[in-house]
């Protein structure tokens, strides 16, 4: 993975939720710049922007910065950075989508506890069932993941809309395993029935962005946070999830490799 300087418009995007509505136009020009054509001379930006330079300094600032001159020296080193490590690609915005992975997967490698995701594969296959709990764009990826660890001979189901999330944990015992997906770690339906699973006695597991100094769940799983990388829906939110499903499904498979490896290509159609 290539150590990267953070992506200047993942700087800028981060702190969106501080600056105030003329700061987050000036924010929305920087990020959608061509920073291989563009001129960033005071005078030129304040003339585009029909802005005063104290409001641009107050930009820089806001973004971490001394001032609008080290705003522009971190801009074009970030473009020195991305034509050096993207040599064959010229368009600005395939390099910002390469960066944005880059910096998910520097975040996961940070999040990742071996023990504690070896420890839930131990427990899906331990598990007579095992059931996903995600409502919307998370229910896609307990879709997906279902349909992986199904074809590895693990019984399990996704469960995505409120009816069956009733439903599904009130058939519950003591054999079965509930893994929960919510970033944001407050999707109501989620988090209700994941509570109620986890006070029937239930092994439990919560993948998410949040923090939680008290849990009631079995296991908190941490994923990186892509809030400000998706502000300008450059990359879909859900990867972090997908990563860190990913390594668990890479623990799953190593236990008992070549029994699970003969049930996956039975399930492949000639």
């Amino acid at each position: 993975m290539l150590q990267t300087p953070k992506h200047i418009t993942a700087i800028i995007e981060s702190h969106l939720d501080q600056m105030t509505r003329l700061e987050k136009q000036i924010a929305s020009y920087f990020t959608q710049l061509d920073p291989s054509s563009a001129d960033l001379s005071q005078e030129n930006t304040i003339q585009q922007l029909h802005i005063s330079p104290s409001a641009l300094t107050r930009f820089a600032k806001k973004c971490g910065f001394s001032g609008y001159r080290e705003f522009v020296f971190a801009f074009q080193n970030n473009q020195q950075y991305l034509d050096k490590h993207f040599e064959k690609l010229q368009r600005s915005l395939t390099k910002k989508v390469l960066v944005d992975y880059e910096e998910i997967l520097t975040a996961t490698n940070k999040l990742v506890d071996e023990e504690k995701l070896e420890e839930i594969a131990k427990l899906i296959d331990s598990s007579k069932r095992v059931y996903f709990y995600g409502i919307g764009s998370s229910g896609l990826v307990a879709m997906e993941i279902k349909s992986r660890f199904m074809r590895l001979g693990v019984v399990c189901d996704a469960i995505t809309d409120e009816n069956n999330l009733i439903w599904t944990t009130n058939i519950l015992d003591d054999s079965c395993l509930v893994i929960g997906l919510s970033l944001s770690g407050q999707t109501e339906e989620v988090m209700e029935h994941l509570q109620l699973a986890a006070q029937k006695g239930i092994p439990t597991a919560l993948l998410t962005t949040k923090s939680f100094p008290h849990p009631t769940f079995d296991q908190i799983i941490p994923v990186a946070s892509v809030r400000h990388l998706n502000y300008g829906n450059r990359i879909s939110p859900q990867i972090p999830l997908l990563i860190m499903l990913d390594i668990i499904y890479a623990y799953f498979l190593a236990i008992d490799k070549e029994k699970k490896e003969n049930i996956f290509k039975q399930t492949i159609r000639e």
